[in-house]
């Protein structure tokens, strides 16, 4: 259970071209609209969506700007180009929806704009007792509270104010060791509670409530983790996919979760993701990141010469080994304890799908075999992509200019979340 930092794409539609009698035919159909924010390292989307949990959401709406790349990250100034660039698309969404009354806004956020731990709970007594939603509670508030005091916040200042409960999901419940979806009411001696708690600093949250507030009138706002509203969206959408990888591969930061018989039981992060690979060709190659952005997409897209491609891939060869052996390390740290599924679901840019895909191929497994743990199959991983051509068929689009991953993800979510309040 460590730390865990997790993110998304690049991708921009102009609010201009889409009236508002887009938002027009929810009304009459019944639907009831909700915003979604994602924040993540690289850049923010935001989307209007119609749900009404009996169907697949309707994305009416999504737009996506890019939090302003740093050839050398500092923290704080990565902080405030975020805030600024959340309310520059608060600007555009304002402008596109044209005073559409939304419900419920829900921000979910990457890394590394928050902190969480799967807590496994276990309470015994020797005589049967009957579990109760409120014995529960009190069983999952302890786990909160021992969070919050654990030594992933030993390092805030003096004075500062204590980090916030952003989510605690309770993603598993076990009575006397089987597997229990409706415990309450229930008998027994044993209870085993998995629960997903993640925690935001109170002056991000703060910054991120202060820029909603200025702009919107949501009578609701739910603040989630990119991390476990997707590996919700897997779980749904793949039940039978009860052990698996999530890679969640953005500007700063690589996120790797491990789900095992469908818990989410530990992440970790790594900082390498798509802006290293940026860095990396600004320093080989002795150009400005816009031209390094450009030339990325180039070689992405297959729009390079066989010479251009050769030369981006010497400049990235290095990058590309420290990504792996980041990637390896990860895998090591997990086989510790669990063994290594054989799926990976991963997200990722677009346009950087086939060279992740090719990174995690080439990497070696087989130091995570030696142990006796189970180890993938022939060395290889299944590797599933959640990008938009998968992630279509469970969304409606009113554009097809609005497709966006991850916004697709938080979508399936919001629609299951929402219909359950």
């Amino acid at each position: 259970m460590v730390l865990t930092l997790a993110s998304p794409l690049l991708l921009a539609c102009s609010w201009y071209n889409y009236p508002m009698a887009l938002f027009q035919h929810g009304h009459k159909s019944g639907k009831r609209f909700v915003v979604i924010f994602d924040i993540g390292s690289a850049s923010i989307g935001g989307a209007f969506v119609g749900i009404d949990g009996e169907n697949p959401p309707e994305i009416i709406f999504t737009t996506r700007r890019d939090i302003p790349f740093q050839e050398k990250l500092n923290f704080q100034r990565f902080l405030d180009s975020m805030i600024k660039t959340l309310e520059e698309l608060f600007v555009l969404m304002q402008k596109a929806g044209g005073g559409v009354k939304v419900k419920e806004a829900y921000c979910i956020l990457a890394s590394p704009w928050y902190a969480s731990q799967t807590r496994l709970i276990k309470y015994n007594q020797d005589a049967p007792f009957t579990v109760t939603e409120d014995g529960l509670d009190k069983l999952i508030e302890k786990e909160i509270v021992l969070f919050r005091d654990s030594k992933l916040f030993a390092h805030a200042k003096a004075g500062d104010a204590m980090p916030e409960i952003m989510e605690s999901k309770n993603i598993q419940t076990k009575l006397n060791g089987y597997e229990m979806s409706t415990p309450f009411g229930k008998k027994a001696s044993q209870i085993e509670i998995a629960v997903f708690i993640s925690m935001i600093p109170a002056s991000i949250k703060a910054s991120i409530m202060g820029s909603i507030t200025k702009f919107w009138h949501v009578p609701t706002v739910h603040f989630s983790s990119f991390s476990f509203t997707a590996f919700d969206t897997i779980r749904s959408i793949f039940p039978d996919e009860r052990s698996f990888l999530f890679m969640d591969i953005s500007g700063e930061v690589t996120d790797i979760s491990l789900a095992r018989e469908n818990v989410l039981l530990e992440s970790v992060s790594f900082p390498a993701g798509k802006n290293m690979l940026i860095r990396t060709l600004v320093e080989k190659l002795k150009t400005t990141p816009a031209l390094a952005m450009s030339e990325l997409d180039l070689y992405a897209n297959h729009h390079s010469t066989p010479e251009h491609v050769a030369q981006v891939e010497d400049a990235l060869a290095e990058a590309t080994k420290t990504w792996q052996a980041s990637f390896q390390d990860a895998l090591r740290q997990f086989a510790k304890e669990f063994p290594i599924p054989h799926t990976i679901f991963y997200t990722a840019d677009d346009s950087m799908s086939e060279w992740f895909e090719a990174a995690i191929a080439k990497t070696s497994t087989a130091p995570l075999t030696e142990s006796g743990k189970e180890g993938v199959n022939g060395g290889a991983f299944v590797v599933r992509s959640l990008g938009n051509a998968f992630l279509g068929k469970f969304v409606r689009l009113v554009e097809p200019d609005f497709e966006d991953p991850f916004l697709a993800i938080e979508a399936i979510f919001a629609n299951k979340f929402s219909s359950l309040i």
